[in-house]
């Protein structure tokens, strides 16, 4: 089935793939903006304008936007980025002309009442104050503070701080200066028809334009020292462990190919290599991952783990030991074919699902631009070979890493400040 894919006069752009053995719609406007567009005084506000814009709109309420939607069974939905926001729903695909209308109008018609804007400022507040009581939320943003540069080291919710302050025309100014034809993306995957595209088309081409205002692609800056981030909490029983280190962009697409096929492998679900190494054979972890996390020009790869503090010292050695032997030996044929049989099936499994088609389309056209088929991805994987992998894998494991670590507060220091880094 080939992508629909339009660029319209006014820089909007257009994407869908149809499905008509299905009997659902999945859509989405998204916006090119996120926490890495912010300034630091307003830091927050894309994910603020997310959640008001649900609060009313100049003719719908709260409940005249969620209802008709849920009703009939869909959903309706909502998420921040650092360089989008994303504004979604599913429904039966006798339905998708309505709820086409209640997105359109969630985005390009906002009420910001003062009221509304004081309530979500709590329900906000209270968001940030759960992130930092979750272990993982809490050692993720602490490093991506610190690694990152200070664009996209921000967190996605914002301080405290400036949520408590940011004002109506701060949220104001900066919808009007960002939410733009420049930076919208109208995405469908589903049962529909051209009715639908030609009735989306034309909402995109009512988008003002802005021509003094680019909609750049950014990618972070990875530091180039390695950093030893620590910090204690006592309210923690286990060790929280991140390693984190630079990886490709999606411009670098061979790279970033053979790194994705990688990152599978290695740690995702209970036969890769993390999981079946560190807790099946040695039994000193319960959650343990790795994620790859990639923007245009540049990425991260990241490892998750926890752990009794009295096997800190024992995990980080177990992972220095995986790392260092993948960059001398190498991945084995079956870890290999692992990798690349375990993506091709989740992308083909993805495809049952319109959501899940969505979320893939959204992910490219925001970072990449013009989307790949199924077809292309799932050929870049057969075409990759296991010594393209392995030299891809030595290029980017092989160095220093930074090293976050999350600690209750009684344990000694003495484990792990004698430590001169984490280097393959």
């Amino acid at each position: 089935m080939s992508i629909l894919y339009k660029e319209l006069s006014n820089n909007a752009t257009l994407v869908g793939e149809r499905k008509e053995e299905t009997r659902t719609v999945s859509m989405a406007f998204a916006v090119k903006v996120g926490s890495a567009d912010e300034d630091d005084p307003i830091s927050g506000v894309s994910h603020f304008i997310e959640h008001t814009l649900f609060k009313g709109t100049k003719d719908r309420n709260a409940f005249e936007i969620k209802e008709p939607i849920e009703r009939i069974g869909g959903s309706l939905n909502a998420y921040t980025g650092r360089i989008s926001t994303v504004y979604y729903a599913k429904v039966p695909d006798t339905y998708s002309h309505e709820a086409l209308d209640i997105l359109f109008d969630l985005i390009s018609s906002p009420r910001f009442e003062e009221s509304a804007i004081e309530l979500e400022r709590g329900v906000i507040l209270e968001e940030i104050a759960s992130a930092e009581d979750d272990p993982y939320d809490r050692i993720y943003d602490m490093t991506i503070q610190k690694v990152w540069d200070r664009d996209f080291g921000r967190p996605i919710l914002g301080y405290d701080s400036t949520v408590k302050v940011l004002t109506r025309e701060d949220i104001s100014n900066f919808y009007e200066h960002k939410y733009i034809a420049d930076r919208a993306i109208f995405a469908v995957t589903g049962n529909y028809g051209d009715s639908l595209i030609d009735r989306a088309q034309e909402k995109l081409l009512s988008l003002q334009k802005n021509n003094k205002e680019t909609s750049p692609t950014k990618s972070p800056v990875i530091s180039k020292e390695p950093l030893w981030i620590v910090e204690k909490r006592k309210d923690l029983q286990q060790v929280h462990l991140l390693l984190t280190k630079g990886a490709p962009g999606r411009r670098n697409r061979d790279d970033f190919e053979a790194f994705k096929v990688f990152n599978i492998l290695f740690g995702s679900g209970m036969s890769s290599i993390l999981f079946h190494n560190i807790r099946e054979e040695l039994g000193m972890v319960y959650n343990i991952n790795s994620e790859f996390v990639s923007y245009t020009e540049s990425g991260a790869f990241m490892i998750n783990a926890s752990t009794n503090p009295k096997n800190l010292d024992d995990l980080i050695g177990s992972l220095e030991n995986e790392l260092h032997r993948i960059v001398e030996k190498g991945v084995s044929q079956a870890q290999f074919n692992y990798g690349t049989e375990r993506l091709r099936g989740k992308l083909l499994m993805s495809t049952e699902g319109t959501l899940s088609t969505l979320s893939r389309f959204l992910d490219d056209v925001v970072i990449c631009g013009r989307p790949d088929s199924l077809e292309t991805l799932i050929e870049k994987i057969d075409d990759l070979t296991i010594e393209e992998l392995n030299n891809i894998a030595r290029k980017y494991l092989s160095g220093s890493w930074n090293v976050s670590l999350l600690l209750p507060k009684n344990m000694p220091d003495s484990s792990f400040v004698a430590r001169h880094g984490f280097s393959i």
